[in-house]
């Protein structure tokens, strides 16, 4: 067999139709809750400044160091493919003037992102992500309502799962808890990985990220962040867990959450399943109230998430999820060569309509498209052989019951909207 001669790149996919039928059953569900919890969708580029992800994610984050797509342009200017969203947003929301609208300001989006890392089950170079953001609400409730959003959707597919969350504090409180983790893992310095010990020197936090064992075994000795929080971060979270409970949310502690980049405060959270399914979470979030100042905007506190779609959609297909199957209004059926004019003209009718139409003329027994028709689960089928082309008329078929009758080509669409209405 021939190889082909160009194939996608190592890393990223061709999202087939049968993956998207997945796929447009997250996204819709999804887009469908956000808009009804009052948030408004938006887009920002797929390239932005390098600067902005360095100063937003942070220079010393693996996502920044190694991972972004980075190039200059014609003119000199240094750009990346974006590998996260938020800090586009932000820099969306401060030159747009969106600070001046009324609070809270609630954004949504779907949007792909692109990171060089080694690729591995549910993830990708190219990957694409669901996320929101809401500006200028510093309450608990902001957390909690964020953190509802994602659970609301995962639990809407019939996702079991928990949310894993743990408060990061302020900026006092980190320095504190930083300081303290940094003389603990200093001690152990050659037990760590080079990666681990270029970590320590620029921000011990990350250490908390790492996959590898042994790191692990001396994570679960470190100190615990939650014992570093002040008595405003420590209340605040209090609340957070409160509301939670109040809304019946299956949570738990993890005090070695930190997620993995550089602006989150406080609330920091996850969302996870069954290891079996999924061995990484499926997305999560926390609250960022320095960043939009950070990028030059007023001060704006925010919360958000991110969750990724390709992650849903493998655990969706482990656990055998059918998406709901469309219902096809008409398939429209052409018996013979002289039939066919007359028929594609009534699909693109029947289309113009705005009803869901089908159609496959490069089969021409009569049994073979009605049996496609059934397949596609359509309810009502036109049928145009050569003497109805020639009389302008069709036979339109109730796929339920096999009844059948003729209608003239003025009165096709009318008798075919009155059998659909409810």
């Amino acid at each position: 067999m021939a190889t082909n001669k160009y194939q996608k790149p190592r890393g990223m996919q061709d999202i087939l139709p049968k993956k998207q039928q997945i796929w447009s059953a997250v996204t819709t569900k999804f887009t469908r809750n956000a808009e009804n919890a009052g948030f408004g969708r938006i887009s920002t580029p797929i390239l932005e400044s390098t600067d902005l992800f360095r100063r937003a994610v942070g220079e010393q984050t693996e996502v920044v160091s190694k991972e972004m797509y980075t190039f200059e342009d014609r003119s000199g200017n240094s750009l990346s493919l974006k590998p996260e969203s938020t800090a586009g947003v932000v820099r969306a929301y401060i030159e747009n003037g969106m600070a001046s609208l009324a609070k809270p300001v609630k954004l949504y989006y779907i949007e792909p992102h692109f990171r060089y890392e080694r690729p591995q089950a549910g993830r990708f170079r190219q990957h694409h992500q669901l996320g929101m953001e809401v500006f200028g609400d510093s309450s608990a409730a902001a957390d909690v309502h964020v953190i509802m959003q994602g659970s609301r959707l995962l639990s809407g597919l019939g996702l079991e799962h928990k949310v894993a969350i743990n408060s990061i504090g302020s900026k006092s409180d980190r320095a504190s808890y930083v300081e303290a983790l940094g003389s603990y893992f200093s001690k152990r310095r050659s037990d760590l990985p080079e990666t681990n010990q270029l970590q320590l020197d620029n921000n011990p936090l990350r250490i908390l990220d790492s996959k590898d064992e042994k790191v692990i075994a001396l994570i679960e000795e470190a100190p615990q962040i939650l014992d570093y929080l002040g008595k405003e971060s420590s209340k605040r979270f209090q609340q957070v867990l409160e509301i939670l409970e109040g809304c019946s949310v299956e949570y738990e502690l993890n005090s070695r959450l930190v997620r993995g980049l550089d602006y989150y405060n406080d609330t920091v959270f996850e969302y996870v399943v069954d290891k079996s399914l999924f061995g990484d979470s499926l997305g999560g979030g926390g609250r960022y109230d320095d960043l939009t100042a950070q990028l030059g905007g007023p001060d704006t506190p925010a919360v958000g998430l991110g969750m990724g779609i390709e992650r849903i959609c493998e655990v969706l297909s482990k656990q055998g999820f059918k998406p709901e199957k469309a219902r096809l209004d008409v398939f429209v059926v052409a018996i013979g060569s002289s039939a066919l004019g007359y028929a594609a003209s009534i699909r693109e009718r029947l289309l113009d309509a705005g009803l869901s139409v089908g159609a496959n003329f490069t089969r021409r027994s009569i049994g073979d498209q009605l049996a496609i028709a059934s397949k596609q689960n359509a309810r009502y089928a036109v049928v145009v052989g050569e003497r109805e082309a020639k009389q302008k008329e069709a036979i339109i078929k109730d796929m339920s019951s096999g009844n059948q009758h003729t209608e003239k080509n003025d009165s096709i669409l009318s008798a075919l909207m009155s059998a659909l209405r409810p």
